[in-house]
């Protein structure tokens, strides 16, 4: 992991995005709003993980925005590998508001980590934070599943999909349990 990185919560390696906050993702209340903060974790998760239409996608520009960057250790490609006949599809979230995100000009930071493996499914953890470690908004936490496009079906990993994905496996994200 890059040295730098710190995160308020997360102890062990991840995987840093950034991402640009828009003045749309505001409420009434003057803070990101719960739905844009879905979104900012979707657009995180699909840049540091791999596209799940990048057979589809268009070509990629030269010169990156902030929005590109990532930092810390790299995710296998796996479900951007997979998109040719696979869906990456959520299966469930769960996420907790610790504090109200405040706009910004700059990004926001998007820590992700793989917490576990199996046999269809990946759990994905994510801290939204400020990009010097200083503070961490929102917890949160996806079931990613795996399924066949051609049947609709879930599918389970390949053995080189589970080996990629397990070694990079880390701390789960610190949800408060109920």
């Amino acid at each position: 992991m890059d040295s730098t990185l710190t995160d308020p919560l997360l102890r062990g390696p991840f995987t840093r995005v950034l991402i640009e906050l828009r003045w749309g993702d505001l409420d009434a209340y003057g803070h990101i709003n719960n739905v844009a903060q879905f979104r900012i974790l979707e657009e995180a998760r699909v840049r540091a993980f791999g596209s799940p239409t990048a057979n589809r996608d268009a070509a990629a520009p030269a010169a990156p925005g902030v929005s590109g960057v990532i930092l810390g250790p790299g995710i296998p490609p796996v479900f951007g590998d997979a998109s040719g006949d696979t869906d990456i599809l959520v299966f469930s979230h769960r996420i907790e508001y610790r504090e109200p995100i405040p706009y910004r000009t700059g990004p926001i930071a998007v820590d992700t980590v793989i917490s576990a493996v199996g046999p269809a499914t990946v759990d994905v953890g994510y801290v939204i934070a400020e990009p010097d470690g200083s503070r961490a908004y929102t917890v949160a936490e996806s079931v990613i599943a795996m399924v066949d496009a051609d049947t609709g079906r879930a599918r389970r990993l390949t053995e080189s999909e589970t080996v990629q994905l397990r070694a990079v496996v880390g701390d789960r994200v610190p949800l408060r349990r109920r």
